[in-house]
């Protein structure tokens, strides 16, 4: 039976997270789970024990502060990675704690089984989703939102103007971005491993970049023996409004909908009861319908 590790980033939220957790529950499914270090204490006792409450198989590794745009995301993402690969999968899917299954576990099991790719991941060019300005200046993580890193950036950008830009590390030749979130297989998360213990200076130049979440798998991946084998697609719906840093979060009656979409997450959804409801209602209906 294939052996999926979900990998899932979270911070908040303990009955939305033991609502995913249960959902994708099988007995060949593993559950690697950060919790940012900012959460509190208490939040995190309480997420720890919704999460024991599953009878799921799940692995916590050791907590990091995590903030938007830096590095920590991309360095929490690795760790569940590495821990997964210490016991075994098929599959590996990222997720976030606000993101659930569209279809059943048997549709995805069977999805990911009669998969032909060795990972599916959003993947564009630089240009294409215009991410050059956060690769060629110099971002410090422990500055962001602070007016200091926001002085830094202008300073920065008008710097570039001129021609004064970072430089690609080598082996790099080029940037690809796409969505934070993949599926890729073990032999995709062996070989990027692999490649970042040859080139650690390439994790360094990841460090000191805007929002690395959305570039850094893609390029380091495309950059490997496997870029040929790779899909460029995560399979995750999400739907963007005009100007927004986030996805939208589905409301309960657009939920029934998802259902009818190939992508098999979609992503962000609320922990309101109405929502809760959909859900159920959602995966029922696949239930009695077999979406194989």
């Amino acid at each position: 039976m294939l052996r999926i590790a979900y990998f899932i980033l979270a911070h908040a939220q303990a009955e939305q997270l033991a609502r995913l957790v249960t959902q994708l529950s099988t007995p060949n499914a593993h559950f690697y789970i950060h919790i940012d270090a900012n959460t509190s204490d208490e939040t995190f006792a309480a997420i720890q024990n919704a999460i024991h409450n599953t009878n799921s198989k799940s692995t916590f590794i050791t907590r990091q502060p995590c903030r938007w745009g830096g590095f920590s995301l991309v360095a929490a993402s690795l760790r569940l990675i590495q821990t997964a690969l210490r016991d075994g999968f098929d599959w590996g899917v990222l997720l976030s704690g606000q993101d659930y299954p569209i279809h059943s576990n048997e549709y995805i099991g069977h999805f990911l089984s009669t998969e032909q790719s060795l990972g599916l991941i959003d993947i564009k060019s630089a240009a294409e989703f215009d991410v050059a300005y956060r690769y060629r200046a110099w971002h410090f993580e422990s500055l962001n939102g602070k007016a200091s890193g926001k002085a830094l950036q202008k300073i920065q950008r008008w710097g570039n103007a001129i021609g004064i830009k970072r430089s690609l590390p080598t082996p790099l030749t080029a940037i690809y971005a796409g969505s934070q979130w993949w599926m890729l297989s073990e032999q995709a998360c062996t070989t990027l491993i692999d490649w970042l213990e040859r080139h650690p200076h390439v994790i360094d130049f990841f460090k000191r970049t805007l929002v690395p979440d959305e570039m850094f798998f893609q390029t380091v991946l495309m950059h490997t023996d496997l870029a040929p084998q790779l899909k460029p697609t995560a399979m995750r719906y999400l739907e963007w409004s005009a100007g927004a840093w986030s996805p939208k979060t589905f409301a309960p009656d657009e939920i029934a909908a998802l259902g009818k979409r190939p992508e098999l997450f979609a992503r962000k959804f609320d922990v309101d009861a109405a929502t809760q409801i959909a859900l159920k209602v959602l995966h029922q209906q696949q239930k009695n319908s077999s979406d194989l």
